[in-house]
């Protein structure tokens, strides 16, 4: 259905409570893609264990930068844009 991009900055908490609500409030099939900037806290581990898409920068990219570094993996019909601290 979606492909959800959301990019982070070392904000692993909000990311978690994230991406469980869209596993817990939704049916469908959804594709994570989280962009990484920096990501010191624990966020590409916690990514890689889960098996979760992701883009990395080890600056802070920014939003457009990082958005536009996660959408070229995306494979499904539509982009929804998030940010990791939104609750689905």
């Amino acid at each position: 259905m979606f492909s959800i991009l959301i990019p982070t900055f070392n904000n692993l908490e909000y990311l978690k409570i994230c991406i469980k609500s869209i596993y817990k409030n939704s049916a469908f099939n959804h594709q994570i893609i989280v962009h990484a900037n920096i990501g010191s806290d624990g966020t590409i581990d916690f990514l890689k264990k889960n098996n979760i898409t992701h883009t990395y920068t080890n600056y802070n990219a920014g939003i457009c930068e990082g958005i536009n570094m996660a959408s070229k993996k995306a494979i499904k019909d539509f982009i929804l844009y998030s940010h990791d601290d939104f609750y689905f």
